[in-house]
């Protein structure tokens, strides 16, 4: 990435919905080598702070160095008074590593152009400012400009502030998967390069924790696109993409 760490990519001022008045000023940039103890103990902080375990399996001690120098993609951070709030990564996975991509029921032909919206952890004490849209869009431009327009995300079921983001930026589920033994996580995808899928009225509402019911819609070639609730119960809406 021909971006120093030093230069800051992105920078003003956070306003928290409906308080206008309560304003942050925030800089934005990638992190390098000197910044990585700060990464992993800005990791570890949140990763105490989950309500729920599920919500976040840890990865395996080697992720922070794999994307901070491009080897399977890079980190950046956001900062709020010198401090970090927020770590996003974007990965960009290289011919012969894993690739979310290659867990869809149809996997793109190239896989080269798919790019990871991998991990992303906001400081609980700057929840509410939109800071993971924000982290979103910005990955999402790194991604056309690394030309990787085929976006997949890895969402726990547990996770719902996480997944209703996701549908929120055009992500679609195109999968359910398991994995660390037993987590159920979506798997998201978006194709920049489409139109925005068209998707029929909702052909099915799946019950969050009918694991089931999510296979059966997405056997069938239906995907998610919405969050429903009704009688306080969480479904997720399915359609069928149409032309």
């Amino acid at each position: 990435m021909l971006v120093s760490c030093a230069q800051w990519l992105d920078s003003g001022v956070l306003v928290a919905p409906g308080e206008p008045e309560r304003g942050l000023p925030f800089q934005f940039r990638r992190l390098g080598q000197e910044d990585r103890a700060a990464i992993i103990a800005f990791r570890e902080r949140v990763f105490a702070e989950l309500p729920d375990p599920d919500m976040y399996v840890p990865e395996v001690p080697e992720f922070v160095d794999w994307h901070l120098e491009g080897e399977r993609g890079f980190t950046f951070g956001l900062f709020i008074d010198s401090h970090l709030a927020a770590v996003t990564v974007l990965g960009l996975p290289k011919p012969g590593m894993p690739n979310f991509a290659t867990d869809l029921p149809v996997p793109p032909a190239n896989l080269d152009e798919v790019a990871h919206i991998a991990s992303s952890m906001v400081d609980g004490r700057f929840r509410g400012f939109g800071l993971q849209r924000r982290l979103f869009n910005y990955r999402t431009l790194m991604a056309i400009g690394a030309g990787r327009p085929i976006l997949t995300a890895r969402v726990a079921l547990t996770n719902p502030t996480s997944w209703r983001n996701m549908l929120g930026c055009g992500m679609l589920v195109g999968q359910l998967l398991v994995m660390h033994g037993d987590k159920l996580r979506f798997l998201f995808v978006r194709d920049l390069r489409q139109a925005p899928l068209k998707l029929a009225e909702a052909e099915r509402l799946v019950l969050l924790r009918d694991v089931e019911g999510h296979r059966a819609a997405l056997a069938e070639g239906l995907m998610g696109f919405k969050q429903v609730t009704q009688d306080g119960a969480s479904f997720l809406a399915y359609g069928a993409p149409t032309a």
